[in-house]
């Protein structure tokens, strides 16, 4: 049997400069590969470094080996014998102190577009002038020459771009980023049977839980399966890559997938598939058995007790138990906003669950759930599918208690500005530890005395989507007991016409242990979590007040939107205040629902808004963020 080994990225180069600890020229490539590592903030694959220090008392190059020295510092202190505190280095050397003895900075090389280009620390405050003279330098110094570039990875530095363009030629994130082949978006390990889907719609009842699956567009439900390779780029939240580190299972985006002979010759045979930082492994399998998953039991639990609605003011974290995870969360960050910088969208209220399983009854849904229930999830897909329809259905079609839905039109009529709101699905099956959600129920708008958006068409609807095909097989995967799953429903102003929308994780995913937020933002209206074809959204790594000195008022970008012209959509001021906002937001959770998990290492989903003609900040959404 032919076994095929695709190192999509790069491999690690055999040969090593042991013992040597660096290089003060870099003559040709392959002096570049025997010194190269993974850069410290693996924000982009596809690209190896070599980390690099200029002596200015000196006046000295030099290229470090990165199997000597994983830091800067390290060097600095072993060789050049720098004897102050890693803190008084860090203090003196990305600033623009007199004391400052080094220039440090990374020399990268862009795997895909063989594109070297010159990299300081984002948080580094180095001078237009020095930035010119190290360019220079390491310009003179390698075999780079007059290709070397300069890569403007922060908010200050795109500022300087029109002065240090005229010196040296200069890189924007968003050029390395658009150009990227690979993206690893689940680093796990799989076994099954290769299968190429072109068209997902069409083939998606084909799937089998034993497919390692190649798709040319991102799906917006992912079916039980062994591993995903798609075509597209996946942000941090998107519900592709939520729900593959919540199941354990590899997902990688390759660009070229469907142009790849290699992989192609693969096609229905059993594999072996493993996602890497820089590169995903694919070869031909002996055993034809898929690598089980241990995954833990999700306990749920239900009150349906609370027979009225619930106003904001008094949703607590343990009102979880009748108005579900996400409506909880709603109330930490409404109690959390009265003494903050942040608004949470007004007229907020919260249905409990007793008005949900009142209409099933009314619906005669359980009679339904109960049949559906008596059913297989491997053999039975299709007869799951039907009941599920019918049960959906029933409870859209079974007009509403009349009281209960004068009580919620008066309530929107009385406490908001607005008649127009949104109704969003808080179940007591998603935004907890292990079990995200992410995707799988509906929100809708509801609008008083609308011929179509009413709030009566707009509640069932939420309801139904508690028994789509999707969430109940989701909620199978996870061994989650049907019965127990209850909605409840959170209801606040809608925002039709926010001037930016986004979402962050209160920790770093791309250096582990570290300081820094994730953000993605985008203009108005346009999905961030799913976004059209061809639209990229802002991804940077910002920091509050409180982070170290080193990273204060740092914004490091990874890429722009593709609807601002290289802009972010967002000022350096709104960002410095988003960032703290979340800092507060995180304290908050950990503080109030997670202080078991390690600070730097829990990171918090948070989903916010910018609307208004002041830009208000607003945020709507928070939930533990499970990778």
């Amino acid at each position: 049997m032919r076994v095929f080994t695709l190192l999509l990225i790069f491999a690690i180069p055999m040969q090593v400069l042991f013992g040597q600890s660096y290089l003060n020229k870099l003559e040709t490539p392959e002096d570049f590969e025997k010194l190269s590592g993974t850069p410290l903030v693996e924000k982009y694959g596809q690209v190896n470094a070599v980390k690099l220090v200029f002596d200015l008392n000196s006046e000295k190059l030099y290229f470090l080996n990165a199997k000597n020295y994983k830091y800067h510092y390290a060097f600095c202190n072993e060789y050049l014998n720098y004897r102050g505190e890693l803190g008084y280095f860090n203090e003196h050397n990305y600033s623009t102190s007199k004391k400052r003895r080094f220039l440090l900075g990374n020399l990268n090389h862009f795997k895909n577009q063989n594109r070297y280009s010159l990299e300081i620390a984002a948080s580094d405050a180095m001078e237009p002038a020095s930035i010119i003279r190290l360019h220079q330098l390491v310009q003179q110094n390698t075999f780079t020459k007059h290709d070397l570039t300069f890569l403007l990875n922060s908010n200050r530095l795109q500022k300087e771009a029109n002065h240090l363009k005229t010196f040296i030629p200069i890189l924007y994130p968003s050029d390395i980023y658009g150009q990227l082949d690979y993206q690893a978006i689940s680093k796990f390990k799989g076994r099954g049977i290769l299968r190429f889907i072109g068209d997902f719609e069409a083939e998606k009842d084909l799937i089998r839980p034993n497919d390692i699956i190649v798709l040319n567009e991102t799906p917006l439900y992912l079916p039980t399966v062994a591993g995903i390779i798609v075509s597209e780029f996946q942000t941090p939240l998107s519900h592709l890559t939520i729900l593959g580190q919540n199941r354990k299972i590899p997902i990688a985006a390759y660009k070229k997938i469907f142009l790849d002979a290699p992989i192609s010759r693969l096609k229905g045979k059993w594999v072996q598939y493993e996602v890497k930082s820089h590169t995903f492994l694919l070869r031909v399998s002996k055993s034809k058995r898929p690598i089980k998953r241990r995954q833990k039991r999700i306990k749920l639990t239900h009150d349906l007790r609370v027979d009225s609605l619930v106003g904001v003011e008094n949703i607590q974290k343990r009102s979880s138990d009748f108005v579900g995870n996400k409506a909880a969360n709603f109330g930490l960050l409404y109690q959390l906003s009265k003494k903050a910088a942040f608004k949470t969208p007004e007229g907020a209220f919260a249905i409990p669950f007793f008005f949900y399983d009142k209409h099933m009854e009314s619906a005669g849904g359980r009679p339904l759930l109960e049949k559906i229930l008596l059913l297989n999830t491997t053999t039975d897909q299709d007869s799951i599918r039907t009941l599920l329809k019918k049960l959906r259905k029933s409870i859209t079609k079974t007009p509403l208690n009349k009281a209960f839905l004068s009580t919620v039109e008066k309530r929107i009529s009385k406490t908001n500005g607005t008649d127009r709101m949104r109704f969003r699905s808080s179940t007591n099956a998603e935004d907890t530890k292990g079990f995200s959600g992410a995707g799988l129920y509906t929100s809708k708008t509801g609008i008083l005395d609308h011929p179509k958006k009413t709030i009566e068409k707009a509640i069932k609807k939420v309801w139904a989507s508690l028994w789509s095909y999707e969430a109940y097989m989701e909620r199978a995967y996870f061994d989650i007991p049907q019965q127990q799953v209850f909605m409840g429903i959170l209801v606040h102003r809608s925002f039709p016409n926010e001037a930016v929308n986004g979402v962050a994780i209160t920790k770093n995913l791309y250096r582990k242990d570290t300081q820094g937020f994730v953000v993605n933002a985008q203009l108005g209206n346009e999905n961030v979590v799913a976004p059209n074809t061809d639209i990229t959204s802002d991804q940077f790594i910002c920091y509050p007040d409180q982070a170290d000195m080193l990273y204060k008022n740092t914004i490091d970008i990874i890429t722009t939107s593709s609807l601002t012209n290289g802009e972010l959509t967002m000022s350096q001021k709104e960002i410095e205040h988003l960032a703290n906002q979340l800092a507060l937001v995180k304290q908050y959770f950990h503080k109030k629902k997670y202080r078991s998990k390690a600070y730097l290492d829990l990171g918090i989903d948070v989903e916010f808004k910018l609307d208004g003609a002041d830009r208000q900040l607003y945020i709507k959404q928070a939930r533990i963020y499970n990778d």
